[in-house]
């Protein structure tokens, strides 16, 4: 027979203890901060590394000539100061002496000599090597042209490092403060590591690897050798893998996050009634697209492409669908970058409504010669996430509804995604770009002839042309010439822009330093816990 008593202890010990957790979850160790970071990171190397979820550890990790201020403008940072000729194709950055690696050994100028050769190395093949290019000989090295010691940089002594470019670039502070600049020591350079994409260099930066569990997370501690070290508030760092938006928030609501990696399209309105305090959605340098690989049938087919473009309702698919912000885009370069353009073409439809523009779309697919009803479907390729699961199946409606055609979808993780968007057999694929750099020269050099990120197999040696031009020229010239570029690239379609990133995050009430920012880049040594100063 049970004993009632003992129930009763049972039932309040239960009671109790579910009373702790709730508490313990609610009140977050204050030295350490739980970021959410999307996918599992492709690579922490930086010459490897492609998304952002890489991309935002190793700004904490690694720190180049120049690094980013809490506002996501350039700041000084292994680099003390610079001097520029009076030609501006000579910048000679002197180092701080106190620059460190994590081992305590200093920083020298041959560490960023050594790391940028290997960098435009054809045998390293980084991933955005194509960078490098307004550094003198950087392309005819990267097309094997010239061997990599002809590269225009050059360590003067250990603490000042000359850079010569091809030309003169008025965005090389922000290109030197991305972690594909970072100096290397010469463990990182072998061979071996180059080709594993997996291990993570040296750091010199604010914090250093301490543990990556695979699909779960990689924590970071504080680097005691970094130069300022002493203004860097959080112990640790851990960046948690959160692929799926919607658990994510439940992680943030339990307190177990401090910051999200982004938020769950469905739970906008909810997020917006109970935690407006929390919610920051910011005007972001980024563009979202699909891609579509106009190298293989049927999507060789130019007038093909221009229906699957035109019959996209983008009105229905940010207010309906995704509802957090975005803004509609019939345009690849996003509105920040063209502030001051007298002639850019507007980001609406040159349509005078949907009904025009779906006759269009419709016009074109009879003109390709597509055959809807015995044609195989469309295969569409995306990274596993809830939002871009909802992302595919509306642009997979609209083209079943407004043009007949079907489409097959496929999700993989993003690792596995990274690799299958680059198969010569890959059809149309989630796609999109954040801006390295605030130029739309770093959007359209994406569909150059050469570019390593060309997964589209776009070629247009007018286009390449153009953006020779671009890169020569300045002020209202140089704009004319963008609007022509990218006029040119939207007619033959090699993409579809669906919409105009923002950024959105949910911060913790206790977290202080954060600054909002088109870049969206938010290092972890500028941020600290309220409640503690």
């Amino acid at each position: 027979m049970k004993n009632p008593l003992w129930s009763q202890c049972r039932l309040w010990l239960a009671a109790l203890l579910v009373s702790l957790s709730l508490c313990t979850s609610a009140s977050p160790d204050p030295t350490v901060l739980d970021r959410g970071n999307g996918a599992e990171p492709d690579s922490l190397h930086p010459h490897q590394a492609q998304g952002l979820g890489s991309q935002n550890i190793l700004r904490d990790v690694c720190e180049g000539l120049l690094t980013v201020d809490a506002s996501g403008k350039p700041a000084p940072g292994v680099a003390s100061s610079w001097r520029i000729s009076d030609d501006g194709r000579q910048w000679d950055f002197t180092l701080r002496p106190d620059a460190r690696w994590e081992d305590g050994s200093p920083v020298r100028a041959g560490d960023f000599v050594a790391a940028w050769r290997a960098a435009v190395s054809p045998r390293t093949q980084a991933h955005q090597a194509a960078l490098f290019d307004v550094i003198e000989n950087a392309k005819a090295i990267r097309r094997g042209q010239q061997e990599a010691s002809n590269l225009g940089v050059t360590a003067v002594d250990d603490r000042h490092l000359r850079v010569r470019l091809s030309r003169p670039e008025a965005s090389l502070p922000e290109l030197l403060s991305l972690p594909l600049f970072c100096p290397l020591q010469p463990a990182a350079l072998t061979s071996a590591v180059l080709k594993s994409g997996g291990r993570k260099p040296a750091s010199n930066g604010a914090y250093r690897l301490l543990e990556w569990v695979p699909q779960e997370k990689i924590v970071l501690g504080k680097n005691p050798h970094f130069h300022d070290a002493d203004s860097v508030a959080f112990a640790r760092v851990i960046y948690w893998v959160t692929e799926d938006p919607a658990s994510e928030l439940k992680r943030f609501r339990a307190g177990e996050l401090d910051i999200t990696e982004t938020i769950p399209d469905n739970q906008i309105d909810w997020i917006r009634q109970h935690r407006p305090q929390n919610l920051r959605i910011f005007p972001y340098l980024g563009t979202f697209f699909l891609g579509l690989n106009t190298n293989h049938a049927p999507l060789d087919n130019a007038a093909l492409r221009e229906a699957l473009f035109w019959a996209i309702d983008r009105d229905i698919l940010t207010r309906k669908v995704l509802k957090s912000g975005q803004q509609p885009a019939y345009r690849l370069i996003p509105p920040p970058m063209l502030a001051g353009g007298t002639s850019s073409p507007d980001s609406h439809p040159p349509f005078v409504d949907w009904s025009a523009q779906l006759a269009y779309a419709r016009k074109q697919l009879a003109e390709s010669g597509f055959k809807t009803q015995t044609a195989e479907p469309l295969e569409i390729l995306y990274n596993s996430s809830a939002n871009q699961r909802k992302v595919a199946l509306a642009v997979a409606a609209m083209w079943r509804q407004n043009l007949g055609i079907r489409s097959r979808l496929r999700n993989v993780e993003w690792k596995v995604f990274v690799h299958e968007r680059k198969k010569p057999e890959r059809q149309v694929f989630r796609s999109g770009w954040i801006a390295d750099v605030n130029d739309p020269l770093d959007f359209l050099r994406l569909f150059s002839s050469d570019s390593p990120n060309n997964y589209y197999h776009y070629h247009n040696p007018k286009f390449d042309a153009l953006l020779g031009q671009i890169r020569l020229s300045q002020g209202e010239q140089r704009q004319q010439l963008i609007d022509q570029a990218e006029r040119l690239l939207l007619a033959d379609a090699p993409v579809i822009p669906l919409y105009f990133y923002v950024s959105r995050h949910l911060l913790s009430d206790r977290i202080g330093g954060y600054v909002d920012n088109v870049a969206d880049r938010h290092l972890s040594r500028y941020l600290h816990d309220k409640t503690r100063r």
